[in-house]
């Protein structure tokens, strides 16, 4: 039998555009890497027009096969059984747990069974006989969703907030993020950005007051929304008071270097009930490596003082399958979870991404292999389940491996009902900030209509006041109001 290690090869693509993210996409579950980086090419996807039907080809080192596509309506959905069902045979490995299930949001699919009738059992045995899902991840799926079940029910007028903040104390090794690091930002910099921020959000309540929107849940992420001046984070906690009392308010404040007593103080002072603090993991060496400058003991710190402060739900996020991380550190991870008991605790799987200055670090050598990752994902599972936290949302990403997924797990009582409205994307979002995504659910409850901000500071900046407009023109089109130009 052939082997390979994750992310060992990249693969190439020849034909039509228009399949050529879809192809990317199916590829990266299976481990490959796109384009033309120096490494070992280790298959090749080929796909053209003849006599009036796509075919497709791929190679597999030596492995060839073949295929004419004759389903007009169906050829997405045939091109990745080819794909993945070749590189199985190829290989001589099975499928992995999803089939061949692909996408970041599958219990999406199980919410859509449910809303055609079918009963849990009904769902479960769809997965397993139409995209070959194992059973017990098909039966993991459909419990989560009947976890999420009360809070995907669409309300016509309620809607939840996203903030984006793109600083950053420093980068870490593994993210792709685009932002910016504060440090070396001038004040009249980061009071531009508030402005503009501001105005954003007081966009966003003017949209919520003309057609009687409420906002029910807040999400301020990052970036790291707690390394901003105290000023400048102030300045935009006051702009989201307009918005309060809601069911939910989260700050992302993962980095304990970038937060103070008095910074979780004015959180709390300004509704804040759930917080972040991400150690992603509990060893000093990896924390080093990865370029988090902090030390595992502000993280201890920083946890001790939102419960002293009163934080309601506290969510802690881990990474598995670190650079030189072992089963033994995440156990190590898992250990201290449970005596610390946060509300929550998120479990993520190291998505190596081209952005990432991983990508071409010495340091990508030592990934953990596939088969060590998921030992870690176990571990984090059975620890957690057996300590009473529930799996209630789940989301892969394109560039993972096929057999993993981030999970987030919760204490009975503390869903983040923001998560499960965001992956399940049965709640209009608006966002505020740069790389904000604002997606407006359709009257047929499934349809989204998008709006995305710039990612890059200046250009949100720039472009804010054509971005508002078209927000207003979308949300006006949508609830049914006057459709004024936004002045």
């Amino acid at each position: 039998m052939k082997t390979k290690s994750r992310q060992d090869f990249a693969y190439t693509y020849s034909g039509p555009a228009a399949y050529h993210s879809w192809v990317g996409q199916i590829m990266a579950t299976l481990g490959y890497t796109g384009g033309h980086e120096d490494r070992q090419v280790g298959a090749v996807v080929r796909m053209a027009m003849r006599e009036g039907h796509l075919s497709i080809s791929c190679d597999f080192e030596q492995w060839h096969s073949e295929a004419t596509l004759l389903r007009a309506d169906a050829v997405r959905n045939d091109v990745k059984d080819c794909l993945i069902h070749w590189h199985s045979r190829a290989y001589g490995v099975p499928l992995s747990q999803w089939g061949t299930l692909i996408g970041v949001r599958p219990t999406k699919l199980v919410h859509h069974l449910f809303d055609q009738g079918m009963d849990s059992a009904g769902a479960a045995a769809y997965l397993c006989r139409m995209y070959q899902v194992q059973a017990e991840t098909a039966e993991r799926l459909v419990h989560m969703a009947e976890i999420q079940r009360p809070y995907v029910r669409p309300h016509a007028h309620t809607v939840a907030l996203y903030i984006g903040i793109p600083f950053c104390p420093s980068h870490c090794l593994y993210c792709s993020f685009p932002s910016r690091l504060v440090g070396v930002e001038t004040g009249e910099n980061l009071h531009r950005f508030a402005e503009a921020l501001v105005t954003d959000i007081g966009n966003i309540h003017e949209l919520c007051r003309q057609y009687g929107l409420t906002v029910s849940t807040i999400y301020v992420g990052g970036g790291t929304p707690t390394c901003l001046p105290t000023d400048v984070l102030e300045r935009i906690l006051k702009a989201i008071q307009v918005f309060l009392p809601a069911t939910e308010y989260t700050v992302e404040a993962g980095r304990p270097d970038t937060v103070t007593p008095a910074i979780l103080q004015l959180l709390r002072q300004y509704g804040v009930d759930r917080i972040s603090v991400n150690p992603q993991t509990m060893q000093q060496r990896i924390l080093n490596a990865l370029g988090r400058r902090h030390r595992v003991d502000d993280i201890y710190r920083m946890y001790n003082q939102t419960k002293q402060i009163g934080f309601p739900v506290v969510n802690m996020d881990f990474i598995a399958g670190l650079p030189g991380q072992t089963i033994e550190d995440m156990q190590e991870n898992m250990k201290i979870v449970c005596q610390l008991a946060p509300e929550n605790v998120t479990i993520h799987t190291l998505a190596l991404k081209k952005g990432a200055p991983l990508f071409h670090h010495p340091l990508r050598r030592e990934i953990p292999s596939e088969q060590v990752t998921a030992q870690m994902l176990h571990v984090c599972r059975h620890v957690l389940v057996k300590q009473g936290y529930i799996p209630y949302y789940l989301y892969r990403q394109k560039y993972m491996a096929a057999t993993f997924a981030n999970v987030g797990y919760a204490l009975p009582g503390t869903l983040g009902v923001y998560n499960i409205e965001m992956m399940e994307e049965r709640q209009t979002v608006l966002a505020a900030g740069p790389g904000g995504a604002t997606k407006f659910l359709l009257p047929d409850h499934h349809s989204l209509s998008k709006l995305y901000m710039p990612k890059e500071i200046d250009r949100y900046v720039q472009a804010l006041p054509q971005n508002m407009a078209r927000r207003h023109h979308l949300c006006a089109n949508i609830y049914g109001g006057e459709d004024l130009e936004w002045q």
